[in-house]
């Protein structure tokens, strides 16, 4: 059996049924100019907020498009991206500076402290895992924001993860964006406390 960081993680992905249709490296072509809008999404909805937020974490990061976003869009602090799938993580190498943290970790197990983290962003990835245990953990490490996406195509799980969230994340304030430009629902989250509340807004 591999033992090696890179087998344990092979073996979790096969386990989940997680595989891929493009290669890391035509991923960007056909999906990035669809990520980049919800990247933008997110953002603007917390336009008043971002000014305080200094380390993002991106789980299921893939080959770092939110860092490459963030950082055009002036980003000055620290990004983190956590993936399991190392030749994704190869491709974001490519992209990352100084100012990047790339980890080979599970989404369910984060190699994180608790409430460690300004903004928690997992976008396209919550249909892939254990709801219940990626939400428990991006919200155990999140002292302020979260953002969770899911795509349109299983909103059977909606219920689900919003019932997870407001089980791990309490009183937190909760707004979800439902687009017709987009392909995911969007939720953000402030865990900072506050009247907990989850409108439903179509632009």
């Amino acid at each position: 059996m591999d033992l090696s960081r890179k087998g344990v993680a092979d073996r979790l992905l096969a386990r989940r049924g997680i595989g891929y249709d493009v290669p890391a490296e035509g991923y960007d072509e056909l999906y990035g100019e669809e990520q980049l809008e919800k990247y933008s999404a997110i953002v603007s909805e917390l336009e008043k907020e971002v000014a305080g937020i200094s380390v993002v974490a991106d789980v299921g990061c893939g080959t770092g498009l939110l860092g490459e976003y963030l950082r055009t869009m002036g980003f000055g602090g620290i990004y983190v991206g956590i993936d399991l799938a190392s030749e994704r993580l190869e491709s974001a190498k490519r992209r990352a500076d100084s100012s990047w943290m790339l980890i080979q970790a599970d989404a369910e197990h984060l190699p994180l402290r608790s409430r460690s983290i300004d903004l928690v962003a997992c976008v396209t990835v919550i249909h892939l895992l254990d709801v219940e245990r990626a939400v428990r953990e991006i919200v155990r490490v999140s002292r302020g924001y979260l953002a969770v996406t899911l795509l349109w195509k299983r909103l059977d799980l909606r219920d689900r993860l919003l019932q997870s969230i407001r089980r791990s994340a309490g009183e937190a304030s909760m707004r979800e964006i439902l687009r017709s430009d987009l392909r995911d629902l969007i939720i953000v989250l402030s865990c900072d406390g506050g009247v907990t509340s989850n409108p439903s807004s179509t632009k």
